[in-house]
């Protein structure tokens, strides 16, 4: 069976796109890696720093760009006091760059869905420290924690971590109720 060429160059364009999209994001892995192999500031003293300066849990942390220069984002819920902050800490040396706060709800209807709500609750709960579980994990694979995101699918409340080490990129969830670690598998 034979495309229709007008079809079968948009397969072509979005083959291209795709493999495009894949170099882009390795090399944005391999970017990040560098930034962090020279960062003045880790990202265990990031998460050590935020814990110490705001009420709530760490959602999500990933390496950004902020004004030139290299930053960890972190996010922190409050859920207690409703209270969402987005943060940019220096990779250099630690220093606040930006906090952007903002409410959960608008006129009393909540930003975080049932999931993101359930999985605040199970990880306020759990006695797993973060600092923890990114020291085991850069043990235990010999890699860089390169981002991590607080997730709840199918009843479980996990980390999903990216790591990056000599054998390339991988990806790792940690429940935090029970603090097993499984590997993503590759397809």
């Amino acid at each position: 069976m034979k495309l229709p060429t007008k079809l079968s160059k948009k397969f072509c364009v979005a083959a291209v796109m795709a493999v495009t999209s894949a170099a882009a994001s390795a090399d944005d892995d391999a970017l990040s890696a560098l930034a962090m192999k020279k960062a003045g500031f880790s990202l265990e003293q990031a998460i050590e720093k935020v814990h110490n300066n705001y009420s709530g849990q760490i959602t999500e942390l990933e390496l950004d760009d902020y004004k030139g220069q290299a930053v960890y984002e972190i996010d922190v819920i409050n859920l207690a006091q409703q209270q969402k902050h987005k943060l940019k800490l220096s990779l250099t040396d630690g220093e606040m760059l930006k906090n952007e706060s903002s409410k959960l709800s608008i006129l009393g209807v909540s930003k975080l869905d049932d999931d993101e709500r359930v999985a605040l609750e199970q990880l306020a709960q759990s006695e797993l420290s973060l600092q923890q579980i990114v020291a085991t994990l850069s043990t235990k694979y010999q890699a860089q924690v390169l981002e991590f995101e607080l997730e709840n699918e199918k009843g479980i409340t996990f980390y999903k971590f990216k790591l990056l080490g000599e054998q390339g990129k991988q990806r790792v969830i940690v429940d935090v109720t029970t603090g097993e670690t499984i590997p993503v598998l590759k397809h």
